[in-house]
């Protein structure tokens, strides 16, 4: 009964998983028609985003366009007023990023669930041990005798399976 529970449980528990990594991720946030913050705006320049937030390399973690999370998006700056010859390539700070986010989401829940998977593996045998272990001792008290005489009687010859029969018998 109990690993039927625990048989089920685990089902569940992969269904849920097998659906939590097929899902397809919410819909981005709508951009607005705003023009997007720079941490220090730079006189005469348009500077508009281009591309999507990313980690920061390790050797520029210290720089303040990697503050205060650690990523970073490429800006294309333009002279303001002049004609289009060409963009000048800047960083600007922002916040998290969604994939990294996701997997560290994704990450965290199959840990979890492992985790569960281990334990209730655990709880399945421990279970099954003490009942093993309480139906013994229940049965010695009230006399039934387990597996180990009842081959040893057959083994004789000896009908009768209880310790009562045997000593009437004389047997015993």
């Amino acid at each position: 009964m109990i690993l039927r529970r625990t048989r089920f449980a685990l089902v569940l528990i992969a269904f849920t998983l097998f659906a939590l990594a097929t899902a397809s991720p919410s819909p981005a946030i709508p951009v607005s028609n705003k023009r997007p913050l720079v941490a220090q705006p730079a006189e005469g320049y348009d500077c508009t985003p281009f591309g999507v937030c990313e980690p920061c390399p390790e050797d520029e973690r210290h720089q303040p366009f990697c503050q205060p999370f650690g990523n970073r998006r490429l800006l294309h700056c333009k002279r303001a007023g002049a004609e289009d010859k060409g963009v000048t390539p800047a960083w600007e700070s922002c916040g998290k990023v969604v994939k990294v986010e996701q997997r560290n989401f994704y990450e965290f829940v199959t840990a979890n669930v492992l985790l569960l998977m281990v334990c209730l593996t655990i709880f399945a045998v421990r279970t099954s041990a003490l009942a093993t272990q309480q139906y013994r001792q229940l049965a010695a008290r009230i006399g039934i005798p387990s597996a180990s005489y009842r081959r040893e009687t057959s083994r004789l010859g000896i009908r009768g399976s209880s310790p009562t029969l045997r000593s009437r018998r004389g047997l015993a």
